[in-house]
């Protein structure tokens, strides 16, 4: 069972009346206590009712079904990086970028390697030397005229060719417009991200907390971008938004105006407002990104693919088998034809493959664009000098540490610690 751990924020806000911090660990012993005696943990968390009554559980179904499987990869995306990771990581804050950060993670040889020519070369060699095998073991099955076989085959091809047509342009539709979404989406949000980080450094300029904060917030952004897995940025979002709290501290700066009564003026008046809007075009695009980062293929579409393409296979062997000689052996040239179009159809499913993981294989996100920006992003934040030497770089929120554990910090709870091997396993329903 999971263990969630509450730790006290070494600082608490200090009041006039004195009551926040008291009031603080108060909810913080009752969340304990309620954890305590319900078994607590965060599958209390996924499996709690919902106000309406229905239970939030995931069918039992899901997790061990292929499909359930894939559907918890899609969710999750661990591999997902928008950049990478080594400027971004503690020792290379102070490095200026380069035009070498920009260039795209190198694909694994096992997402890679039905590219290569060797790969391709021998597809085409294993159908070629297989098909004679495979004519003559139809050939003990089928027993009909040739006259007979030629009129079945003749309307049988054609409607599955059509079909198989239909299906690659439906597949080929859906998985580059995914990737298109994605890229724009995620070029438009980190361009957005350095321009809210300068307006609320700019806002906050007489006020160094709020402006360590807000670079904090930023900072916590653009390490889940780079360096987290979908799934964590899901349950930082849930905990910790950074962009929900940029929001509470311009309504903190706007409330320290007005009981000081000194309402900005001129253009400085208006950041506030600039500000909100800025960071409602991002709540929508990073909804867009999120979205579409979850819209992979299901296996049951690759199998569909697959057994098109069998048929289609099947019906030129069957074709074949009139033109075979008493000895069972059909043409060289039948042959070759059956490991070209083998080789073709095995290189398009595994294209598909690729596509449908837009971080991993040969063709991936394209991230130079918002790559640059994020790279924008940490050197204003390492060299702004409100922020130099104050905004931690260290771990991402979200991201297992050395002990394997995962933390978000929580404002108001502290920092919430969840065991990162145990978040995902099924619960014990005996």
């Amino acid at each position: 069972m999971i263990k969630v751990r509450y730790q006290q924020q070494k600082q608490a806000t200090q009041t006039d009346d004195g009551n926040l911090q008291q009031e603080q660990e108060n909810t913080m012993d009752n969340l304990q206590e309620s954890n305590e005696k319900s078994d607590g943990g965060l599958w209390s968390l996924w499996q709690s009712p919902s106000p309406g009554g229905d239970n939030t559980t995931l069918p039992e179904s899901e997790w061990w079904w292929p499909i359930g499987g894939s559907a918890k990869r899609t969710r999750y995306l661990d591999g997902r990086s928008y950049a990478r990771a080594e400027p971004f990581r503690n020792e290379n804050i102070e490095k200026p970028p380069q035009l070498s950060d920009l260039s795209p993670p190198i694909a694994s040889l096992s997402k890679s390697y039905w590219i290569n020519t060797p790969t391709t070369l021998a597809c085409f060699g294993i159908a070629y030397l297989v098909f004679p095998y495979i004519v003559q073991f139809l050939d003990h099955f089928v027993t009909m005229e040739p006259a007979q076989l030629d009129e079945i085959t003749s309307r049988f091809g054609p409607g599955i060719s059509i079909l198989y047509g239909t299906f690659v342009s439906l597949t080929l539709s859906i998985l580059y417009k995914r990737q298109q979404d994605i890229q724009e989406n995620v070029a438009s949000e980190s361009s957005l991200l350095i321009l809210i980080t300068r307006n609320l450094l700019s806002l906050f300029h007489n006020e160094p907390c709020l402006a360590v904060e807000a670079g904090q917030c930023a900072a916590d952004q653009v390490r889940t971008m780079v360096r987290s897995g979908r799934g964590s940025e899901l349950l930082l979002l849930m905990y910790s938004d950074p962009y929900a709290r940029m929001l509470e501290l311009i309504d903190v700066y706007e409330d320290k105006v007005i009981q000081q009564g000194k309402p900005g003026i001129g253009v400085k008046g208006s950041l506030p407002a600039i500000c909100r809007d800025c960071l409602k075009d991002l709540h929508k695009i990073r909804a867009s990104r999120l979205s579409d980062e979850s819209l992979a293929l299901p296996p049951t579409h690759f199998f569909i693919l697959t057994l098109l393409t069998c048929l289609i296979l099947l019906g030129y062997t069957i074709s074949i088998l009139p033109a075979i000689d008493e000895l069972g052996r059909c043409s060289n040239e039948s042959s070759l034809l059956f490991g070209v179009l083998s080789t073709v159809y095995i290189l398009f499913y595994n294209f598909a493959r690729d596509l449908n993981e837009p971080f991993d294989g040969v063709y991936q996100v394209r991230r130079s664009a918002a790559a640059s920006h994020l790279l924008e992003t940490k050197w204003l934040l390492a060299n702004h000098p409100l922020l130099k030497g104050k905004i931690e770089f260290d771990q991402a929120p979200g991201e297992p540490n050395e002990s394997g554990s995962v933390v978000v910090r929580s404002p108001g709870l502290g920092d919430m610690v969840f065991e990162e091997e145990e978040m995902r396993e099924k619960p014990d329903v005996s």
